[in-house]
């Protein structure tokens, strides 16, 4: 009978435990939320476009720039290859598909092995980039695996603090974020990378995305957003069309 109660009361406090880091959860998710102002204005917002440097971009000169359909899955990339050229690509991130590549404004065979590659940079790019843009969101996503989240202090500031794995572990680490305005203040990733944020802009219809991630410990990690614009229509030549 003894042994009995103890795997009750073990289950009673394991299952507390759970419970206790799941509020814990969904309240650091509720301030991310409130800091980029409101799931409603995430979802209302059908194309955003923005313009990015950095961010260890070896395949890629200067800034590059992505509009997005975030119903479709649709985007438009324009940038300038290493090799000096100027490169257009339409694809789809959520099937992974290449749809159209224009090389110097000529289309070039979507079977040839090079414009594959050339592809296969870009849309690593692509993840690495949205990965910080919109990291306030993928916080709130199914597949991100968050920690429980406790109170620590950063430049003598009150920060929570949660642990996270994004999707595929393409992005994993500590977030430290303000539970009162919701903003991201800092981000360590899992290879001890430091990164300070800021810069929360309106992009449109009230909605803020994080523009600044400035690397402590590789400048070349650094990223910047110089651009980031919400829009709720777009032409659809854009994602079909040079």
């Amino acid at each position: 009978m003894k042994t009995f109660l103890k795997i009750i009361l073990l289950g009673i406090y394991i299952l507390s435990g759970i419970i206790v880091e799941a509020q814990g959860n969904h309240e650091s998710v509720s301030a991310l939320w409130k800091g980029i102002g409101g799931k409603t204005k995430w979802d209302n917002t059908n194309y955003i476009l923005f313009t990015a440097n950095g961010n260890e971009a070896k395949y890629l000169q200067g800034a590059r720039k992505f509009l997005i359909n975030k119903q479709s899955g649709q985007v438009r990339f324009e940038g300038k290859s290493a090799d000096g050229n100027n490169v257009v690509v339409l694809f789809n991130f959520k099937n992974q598909k290449l749809i159209r590549f224009y090389n110097n404004g000529e289309e070039v065979k979507l079977t040839n092995t090079t414009t594959n590659d050339s592809f296969l940079k870009i849309y690593e790019q692509f993840k690495k980039d949205v990965n910080f843009l919109f990291l306030p969101v993928l916080m709130d996503k199914p597949e991100t695996k968050t920690g429980k989240s406790t109170l620590k202090i950063v430049n003598a500031e009150k920060l929570q603090a949660v642990p996270f794995q994004l999707k595929d572990n393409a992005l994993s680490g500590e977030v430290f974020f303000n539970n009162e305005t919701g903003y991201i203040k800092q981000l360590v990733d899992n290879d001890g990378n430091e990164f300070y944020i800021n810069g929360y802009k309106d992009i449109g219809g009230g909605l803020f995305l994080p523009t600044t991630f400035k690397s402590m410990n590789n400048q070349d990690k650094s990223t910047s957003f110089t651009t980031v614009a919400a829009f709720t229509e777009m032409e659809d030549s854009k994602f079909s069309n040079l």
